[in-house]
């Protein structure tokens, strides 16, 4: 009997054993996401009320997408968290939550007692008593939110989970019509038991970034100080110089007399185009390709090296003036009177470096263009990262323009492609030709 007790025992004990793994192996299995990256919170800086300082919003908010299919994380959904997609990081991701990055600004403002613009609900418009309005430049924020990653789950009323976010942050003052301060902040949200809308746990998470914007010194002292306007620079003096002849002969046979005068000019960080516009060593190209650098190599398309030193730059119109040793080579020709549009045009330059310098191409001139007050040549005429500085041509062979830069999304296959009037880059630079 003894060993009969004994042996129920011992399978009670295994039955009970074998129920309790399957206990387990039916139970709800609960998967929260991981946690994301968690960016250190900065003490806020708060602006004491009642002391003047300029009202600051979001002015403009713009994302950095490296790659088209950039996966930022993982979206769960089911009652367990079971199945999941990546996120990938594109512009419909962005759009979940960019159109309240203003007001999630704000907010994030409003907290720490900052100056924002005023909102007045109000059905006539009375006119105001202007003798009793103060006017204080505003301070216009713009940020581009350079990484994400995410690890979320959808569920039944919102969802759960976290989101990290670096962004880049810009002051820019009007009145002093340049950026008064910049920085880069980390910001992050994680939330395993209440449930929101995930457009909220990104806003939750950019926020955070905002509060870290709001702890740097920098920003603190833009809205407490005015900035001095940028003096205006004085226009040069007066440079004449030696005009080069008009070709007597078409551009398609002249070409190689005219790729002579292109060069490949290479700076401290990289290289762009130029073309001489006189024998006595002078050559234009933009204030982009020299950069901050007062000497430059200029190679000629012989292999030729010299040293071109910058005389005169503008970074505004972004032409710049070089001078080399005076060369045997013939100069480019400027024509005075402007093209008219369907006119066939031509660029000489080193598109992608020096490899390929003097390439031509060929295209039309599309219209006259002013963008950020400043007048510009467009063009379908084919250039690259490379051609910047180089001379946009008409049949004749004559310079109508400088290459500046080339505009380009998804639905082109071309490009808007912008050229600085030639006759405008010599009047910035004080530059007569005879």
């Amino acid at each position: 009997m003894r060993r009969r007790a004994i042996l129920r025992n011992y399978l009670l004990n295994v039955l009970k054993a074998v129920l309790a793994g399957l206990a387990l192996l039916t139970a709800p299995v609960w998967a929260d996401p991981a946690p994301v990256k968690q960016a250190y919170d900065r003490p806020v800086i708060e602006f004491q009320p009642g002391l003047p300082g300029r009202v600051s919003y979001l002015k403009l908010a713009k994302a950095q997408f490296e790659t088209p299919h950039a996966k930022i994380g993982v979206l769960q959904d089911g009652w367990h968290c079971g199945s999941s997609t990546d996120i990938i990081w594109n512009p419909k991701a962005y759009k979940l939550f960019s159109g309240k990055l203003d007001k999630s600004f704000r907010k994030v403002l409003e907290q720490a007692h900052y100056p924002v613009p005023v909102q007045i609900d109000k059905v006539f418009d009375a006119p105001s008593d202007q003798s009793r309005q103060i006017a204080i430049p505003e301070l216009q924020v713009g940020v581009l939110i350079k990484e994400v990653a995410a690890n979320l789950c959808q569920k039944e009323h919102g969802g759960i989970g976290g989101v990290y976010m670096k962004v880049f942050w810009q002051a820019f003052s009007p009145e002093a019509k340049r950026v008064v301060f910049e920085t880069t902040t980390e910001g992050s949200f994680q939330s395993s038991a209440d449930e929101m809308p995930l457009e909220q746990i990104f806003l939750q998470a950019f926020e955070s970034a905002g509060r870290n914007f709001l702890a740097e010194r920098g920003y603190y002292d833009a809205v407490t100080k005015f900035s001095a306007p940028v003096p205006k620079p004085a226009a040069p003096d007066a440079l004449t110089l030696k005009r080069a002849a008009v070709p007597d002969q078409p551009l398609a046979k002249n070409v190689t007399l005219l790729r002579s005068s292109v060069v490949t000019v290479v700076n401290s960080k990289g290289s762009g185009s130029g073309f001489f516009i006189n024998a006595d060593g002078y050559l234009l190209t933009d204030h982009h390709v020299v950069g901050a650098d007062k000497f430059v190599k200029v190679k000629l398309p012989t292999g030729r090296e010299l040293i071109g030193e910058v005389l005169r730059a503008d970074a505004t119109r972004d032409v710049a003036l070089l001078k080399t040793e005076p060369i045997a080579v013939s100069a480019i020709s400027v024509r005075d009177d402007q093209p008219n549009i369907g006119d066939e045009v031509y660029v000489l330059g080193s598109p992608l470096g020096e490899t390929f310098n003097t390439s031509l191409t060929r295209g039309i001139l599309s219209g006259y263009r002013t963008l950020d007050n400043q007048r510009f040549l467009q063009s379908d005429v084919t250039i690259l990262p490379g051609n910047s500085g180089g001379p946009l041509l008409d049949s004749g062979g004559r310079a109508i323009g400088i290459t500046v830069m080339r505009l380009a999304d998804s639905r082109t296959v071309t490009g808007l492609n912008f050229f600085i009037p030639i006759g405008e880059a010599l009047s910035t630079l004080g530059l007569r030709l005879n």
